[in-house]
């Protein structure tokens, strides 16, 4: 009794250490890492729209752009990001406190998801795994988690709902009713990032054909229910945008989202090969990602409950994978979903080795933490730990206040920054989102840039803020080189211009 009282202490004060270690992880020196940036202010700003103006909209001098395109991350954020914009004021870090919930909320379906399928010890190591991420950070838990973006609160309505479903399926008790609410998880994941709106339906479609031919675990209506709640979550969404903007403005809207979703969603081509292929290689998935989904198929062989939920986590699994690798145009981005859902096969098949006594004890559980040592570290867990303690200054911070102060409120400020249209009031013009298209395919396909997109710079800016996106893209470089410009002031990566008249 005492030896149990000593475990289950020993086991909480872990727990507790472990719990304010993450919280830290995620909390520490917001918001320098990682630095504001083009997609968060797209995000932050349609907040900050929102606070200010009442409309869902991306920021623009001219005209708030009203349900524009770009901005692909749903109202499950984007509004509770305004409320609190509403009540306090705009700011990076409190987008980024807003997500924080999101980001412990994923924490918890994530590890509910690795206890079922390979127990406390496993669900542990997989834990690990998760917060070491990729090399690649906008592939990585933790930095994501500590931006405002769509993807861990996706993750996070993802992973619950696949919880439930798992818990419905067991127990088989109030079954319909979990049938909903697990439904209605993947809708508002779906509503809040575009991708996993291919992923739910697709991965569904797969687990209805492959349970009724092989394992027999799931009835019909357990597969189409949750389908048809997560579907009607998708259409009130777009019902609502219709309502707010009207039918004419959202066929405007949708022919440049059509233009977007072949551009990153769907198309063949073989620079789109390439691109995914490195982040592949980049990410060390060729090697280790293999070796889970190997696990995962011999642990999904048998039509049991047990082979049954190991072959839905591959199911989702493969869909974003062969997606990411086919289809899609080959961002980092676009592999976090089964990135973050390999580690729960990987980390089984460490535990499986671990405990498999045809090896001698000691060699392979030496093996095991050699193994398991070299993965954190070649992920750079090391480094993003580093990097959240010992944060860079990127100049952003230095850059909103130069704005504030030296540029007058009627300026016009050219700039495709979209991080500084949280914090700054100044009339600042982007570019269209279809400009962004056409660079995009310009700048990962290697396509020909079009003459008339060559200068998308507005007639008569008085000046010229260039940042990260813009020294990526060079779109500003031909203005500069044949107008009369003046540096007002450079800190980080960010440079400001005034246009002599």
């Amino acid at each position: 009794m005492t030896l149990r009282l000593h475990i289950s202490s020993y086991r909480f004060i872990a727990l507790v250490v472990s719990v304010l270690a993450i919280g830290y992880l995620l909390y520490a020196h917001q918001p320098l890492y990682p630095p504001p940036w083009f997609d968060e202010g797209l995000n932050a700003g349609t907040a900050a729209t929102l606070a200010r103006s009442g409309l869902y909209a991306l920021p623009d001098p001219e005209k708030p752009r009203v349900l524009d395109p770009a901005i692909q991350t749903g109202p499950t954020v984007i509004v509770p990001i305004a409320l609190a914009y509403r009540i306090f004021s705009p700011g990076v870090w409190l987008a980024r406190m807003v997500v924080l919930p999101f980001a412990v909320l994923a924490c918890v379906g994530f590890i509910l998801i690795a206890r079922r399928l390979i127990g406390d010890g496993g669900a542990g190591l997989a834990f690990l795994f998760l917060l070491a991420g990729t090399y690649d950070i906008y592939a990585s838990f933790v930095p994501m988690a500590r931006q405002a973006l769509g993807e861990v609160p996706a993750l996070a309505y993802l992973l619950i709902g696949l919880s439930i479903w798992f818990r419905s399926l067991e127990r088989k008790t109030y079954a319909p009713v979990a049938w909903v609410f697990s439904g209605i998880a993947w809708g508002i994941a779906m509503v809040t990032k575009s991708q996993v709106l291919i992923l739910v339906p697709v991965a569904l479609g797969v687990i209805l054909v492959l349970d009724r031919l092989y394992y027999r675990k799931a009835s019909w209506l357990a597969v189409i229910v949750p389908g048809i709640c997560a579907m009607a979550c998708v259409a009130g969404w777009y019902a609502a945008q219709i309502a707010l903007v009207g039918s004419d403005r959202f066929q405007d809207n949708a022919s440049v989202l059509r233009d977007g979703f072949w551009l990153h969603i769907a198309a063949l081509d073989p620079e789109r090969w390439r691109n995914a292929l490195s982040v592949l290689w980049r990410t060390g998935w060729w090697l280790w990602g293999v070796l889970a989904i190997v696990w995962g198929v011999y642990q999904a062989r048998r039509p049991t409950f047990h082979g049954f939920i190991h072959a839905v986590l591959l199911i989702f699994l493969g869909v974003n994978l062969v997606w990411f690798a086919a289809l899609s145009i080959g961002w980092a981005r676009y592999a976090f979903y089964f990135l973050v859902l390999t580690t729960i096969p990987l980390a089984g098949a460490l535990i499986a080795l671990w405990n498999y006594a045809a090896i001698p004890s000691i060699p392979r559980k030496a093996i095991v933490v050699l193994l398991c040592g070299t993965y954190v570290v070649y992920q750079g867990l090391p480094d993003k730990v580093y990097n959240v303690l010992h944060p860079s200054d990127n100049g952003y911070r230095h850059m909103v206040t130069v704005l504030q102060r030296i540029v007058p409120e009627d300026a016009i400020v050219a700039s495709w920054e979209w991080e500084f249209s949280i914090e700054s009031d100044r009339r600042i013009t982007y570019p269209s989102t279809h400009a962004a298209n056409v660079y995009t395919r310009h700048l990962m396909l290697r396509q020909r840039l079009p003459d008339d997109m060559r200068d998308v710079v507005p007639s008569d800016p008085d000046y010229i803020l260039i940042g990260s996106f813009g020294s990526w893209t060079k779109i500003y470089d031909r203005y500069i080189t044949s107008r009369n410009l003046q540096l007002v002031a450079r800190h980080g990566v960010y440079s400001l211009y005034r246009v002599v008249k």
